[in-house]
């Protein structure tokens, strides 16, 4: 009786267990990355490295619950909650990093959008915040905006009839809502252009974003220029382009609504 009780403790996959401690491994190490990055101890490529270190630990975690499934299975052993756990953790941390690079191998490899290519929105302040790794504040059009072009037509400047300084209080109102860190506090006039720039972080990994709003009286109407672009990296997973889709349709609608 006592040596069948041992023999049936000592039957767990061992893959199921190391699958269980690989995963558990990896979420707090997955975690701190993102924290050490978001609070700026840590720089976006000894991030990027990190992570994409943790999404392969979590990959060989899969690799093993599912392994160690289909021993379960033919043989009888035990260990599937340890199996089962490893297999919700590293398909749960897997998941959207694998959806954002499956959807950014579909988009254009730019990293800087804007509503008007012939002259866009330029970075003053942002050029004194950006290390020298990072990208270029020079708008580099050529590619890019053929890119642009193509992929992203819904990226137009948005025009009210309204006095400039309307605009100004709601575009910087909107950036307020937004959580946007303004850069500079640029007073409104009627007979030049108001350029606000202000920097957002990407939800998850907190990756910086630049942005840069130009506001100008154009015969009667008031446009709105807007540029967003990538601190870091050859490719934006189109973030630029959302935001600012999702940005001047939201100005739209307050407008729509203040009347």
């Amino acid at each position: 009786m006592i040596r069948r009780r041992l023999y049936a403790e000592i039957r767990v996959s061992k893959l199921a267990v190391w699958s269980r401690r690989i995963a558990v491994f990896a979420l707090p190490v997955f975690l701190l990355a993102i924290l050490l990055h978001r609070v700026g101890a840590i720089e976006y490529y000894p991030a990027l490295v990190l992570v994409f270190a943790v999404l392969a630990i979590l990959a060989v975690a899969f690799l093993l619950s599912v392994a160690a499934l289909v021993v379960i299975w033919n043989e009888g052993l035990k260990g599937l909650d340890s199996a089962l756990l490893a297999l919700f953790l590293s398909v749960a941390l897997l998941a959207y990093p694998a959806f954002e690079l499956v959807r950014g191998l579909m988009l254009p490899p730019i990293n800087d959008v804007t509503t008007d290519i012939a002259d866009p929105p330029h970075f003053a302040a942002v050029a004194k915040l950006r290390p020298q790794n990072a990208n270029s504040v020079q708008y580099p059009g050529g590619e890019t905006a053929e890119l642009q072009k193509a992929f992203y037509p819904a990226v137009r400047s948005a025009e009210f009839d309204a006095e400039l300084s309307e605009i100004v209080s709601a575009v910087t109102a909107l950036m307020r809502r937004r959580g946007w860190r303004n850069l500079d506090n640029v007073q409104s006039s009627e007979n030049r252009d108001v350029n606000l720039e202000a920097v957002t972080m990407t939800a998850i990994m907190g990756f910086r974003e630049d942005i840069s709003i130009r506001i100008r009286r154009v015969g009667n109407m008031v446009r709105v220029d807007m540029r967003s672009a990538s601190r870091y990296g050859s490719r934006d997973f189109g973030t630029n382009a959302r935001r600012i889709e999702s940005f001047l349709a939201d100005l739209v609608e307050a407008r729509r609504r203040a009347h």
